[in-house]
């Protein structure tokens, strides 16, 4: 198979994810947390223009894979890394970092084989990895920690989360990241508050969405 041949248009936001990735990673290690948190939010981005096109024109063979191996990269060592460059190197941190990973790594294993279209199995990395890199801002290593440990629990359990398909939903959620970015470019606060305000509510879809539709 010629891998060239087969990209289709999906796959470049893919690809794109995991450029800005790479650069998130890269930038880590520049002492400021707030380049490489934007590089998280716009590798987010691109993963949801992916989704937005694979379903309206289709994905091919390397869409699933190629999806999944470019949110290892941003959401799952990128947030790894930064947590780690930030705070430095002790042995909790680094536990705490390859726990999230290890967990991020059997999240994406499992979306792989999963045949569920209804709802996903455990937190998504994507929100995971958005709330890791937001919450190195608030420049607490103990909230960072014990969230990044939620988030690695959360990514490994069974409970299902819904899959935004609500176009309304999902502008929104596109406004609250582009309203988020621009205030982490403005070294603003307000755009960590922001965004794990936005994946606070996400986290609550399990419990909140079923009561709701009992409501009904």
């Amino acid at each position: 198979m010629n891998v060239f041949k087969a990209l289709r248009i999906p796959d470049l936001f893919s690809l794109l994810n995991a450029f800005f990735g790479l650069l998130a990673i890269l930038a880590a290690g520049a002492g400021s947390p707030y380049v490489p948190v934007i590089f998280v939010f716009l590798s987010a981005a691109a993963d949801g223009l992916d989704g937005l096109v694979a379903r309206r024109f289709g994905s091919g063979v390397l869409g699933a894979n190629l999806d999944s191996l470019a949110d290892l990269i941003s959401f799952g060592v990128a947030p790894a890394v930064l947590f780690l460059g930030i705070f430095g190197g002790p042995w909790p941190a680094v536990l705490v970092a390859l726990a999230y990973l290890t967990c991020g790594i059997l999240r994406l294993a499992r979306f792989n084989v999963s045949k569920s279209s209804s709802y996903f199995e455990g937190l998504p990395i994507t929100a995971a990895g958005i709330a890791a890199a937001a919450s190195v801002l608030a420049d607490r290593q103990i909230f960072t920690l014990l969230l990044m440990l939620v988030l690695a629990a959360f990514m490994a359990s069974s409970v299902p989360f819904p899959k935004i398909r609500d176009p309304r939903v999902i502008g929104a959620f596109a406004v609250v990241l582009a309203a988020s970015t621009s205030l982490v470019m403005l070294q603003r606060d307000a755009g960590c508050a922001l965004m794990l305000l936005a994946i606070t509510t996400y986290l609550s879809s399990p419990v909140v969405v079923p009561y709701l539709r009992r409501k009904r």
